[in-house]
């Protein structure tokens, strides 16, 4: 499933995206789908503390620093915001529509204005069913993941995913990887 650089595709990461992925247990296996830019907003939120117990870490953001050097910074300076929107999603858009690269996104407002701005994106539910097509999970693995992240996804995303993977297990196997 690891592609090289010159065959994965860019990505912007928002910080919906990494934190249910990792609810997910597919977090890093984006790494193996894309070269992943990092919004320095994105960074903010995912690494950010309690104030009062700073040296607290949530498991995502253990995660997020050992795999940050996998990641590239966006252009130099790079800042632009789209009003209305928490800093790094608006910053992952952006950034996504000046690359004219992918967006991970993982909240249906973001989704909704970064198709309407044209922009593909990729969701946690859509990544579980691309790990399973490829056979890296099964499918009732896959299945548990999308239930790992029903309360934070769009019930219409999860159904998608769901429907995906009925699809995708009425397939054999072997026809399934020749088309990985």
């Amino acid at each position: 499933m690891t592609g090289d650089d010159r065959t994965r595709p860019l990505a912007v990461l928002d910080t919906s995206f990494w934190v249910a992925g990792c609810w997910a247990d597919v977090a890093a296996n984006s790494l193996d789908l894309f070269r992943i830019v990092v919004p320095a907003a994105v960074e903010v939120e995912i690494r950010a503390t309690l104030a009062d117990q700073p040296q607290r870490e949530y498991a995502y953001a253990t995660l997020f620093r050992h795999l940050r050097d996998k990641m590239l910074d966006p252009p130099g300076g790079f800042v632009k915001r789209i009003d209305g929107y928490d800093p790094g999603e608006a910053e992952a858009i952006s950034l996504a529509r000046d690359l004219g690269a992918l967006v991970l996104i993982n909240e249906r407002p973001g989704i909704a204005l970064a198709l309407s701005l044209g922009l593909h994106v990729v969701t946690v539910p859509a990544l579980v069913v691309a790990v399973c097509a490829a056979g890296v999970v099964s499918e009732r693995a896959a299945r548990r993941r999308l239930d790992l992240i029903e309360r934070v996804t769009s019930p219409q995303i999860i159904a998608q995913a769901r429907a995906a993977l009925d699809a995708l297990a009425t397939i054999p196997a072997e026809e399934r990887a020749a088309d990985t």
